[in-house]
């Protein structure tokens, strides 16, 4: 695997002829592997820089620097920060956290690894900087604002889609069977899904809220 390219949020590790031994490189690397916060494309290169020391015995000033990098960033204070943050990381933080990684897994590519670790893995906790970064932004809270907001339609009303509603919807009439059975995939308000009953069909749609209107009696 190439080294050129080391993970998101630094620069490339330019290559040199120039190499250099530092014995401690692999101990060094395993420690910060243990981490449960290394994950993706900063845990593939380190991989990567462990595997070719074993191999070479030695490695560019740049690639040590770029370890040295890493191995700062997740310095025992920092660990010790995220452990703290760890016993804080309730219920209610987890299930924003769900809603913001789904948001992002549909809209994409901002925080891919971060939210495929959230979704795949039931106990992975992000440290307190990405989940800030992640959910704190002006797009997730208005996702998670819409989710927890009461809905404008209630289960068992008659509405009709607007003239804006995708074909699918479009001045169609439904009946509402569920609410939020969907997650909030945007940012834009009245996303909230529902789950309609086309009237004389027995094959349910899924509309956003701002697509959808009363019927008039």
């Amino acid at each position: 695997m190439s080294t050129k390219k080391f993970y998101n949020g630094y620069k490339k590790v330019k290559t040199s002829k120039l190499k250099f031994k530092d014995e401690t490189v692999p101990k060094r690397i395993e420690n910060i592997l243990k981490y449960p916060i290394i994950f993706g494309s900063t845990k593939k290169f380190l991989e990567s820089i462990y595997e070719q020391y074993g191999k070479n015995g030695e490695l560019s000033k740049a690639q040590l620097n770029a370890v040295k990098k890493i191995e700062n960033k997740y310095s025992k204070e920092t660990m010790e920060d995220y452990e703290k943050w760890k016993s804080n990381y309730d219920k209610g933080k987890k299930e924003i956290a769900t809603l913001c990684a789904l948001y992002y897994k549909t809209n994409p590519p901002y925080f891919a690894e971060l939210a495929q670790n959230i979704l795949d893995d039931e106990n992975f906790i992000p440290t307190q900087r990405q989940y800030d970064g992640m959910c704190n932004n002006k797009y997730t809270k208005k996702v998670v604002e819409q989710t927890k907001s009461e809905p404008k339609f209630s289960v068992g009303q008659l509405l009709r889609g607007r003239k804006t509603a995708p074909l699918t919807i479009r001045d169609k009439y439904f009946s509402v069977i569920e609410i939020g059975a969907k997650p909030i995939t945007s940012a834009a308000l009245g996303a909230k899904i529902y789950t309609l009953l086309p009237l004389g069909k027995t094959q349910v749609a899924y509309c956003e809220e701002r697509f959808l209107k009363k019927v008039k009696k």
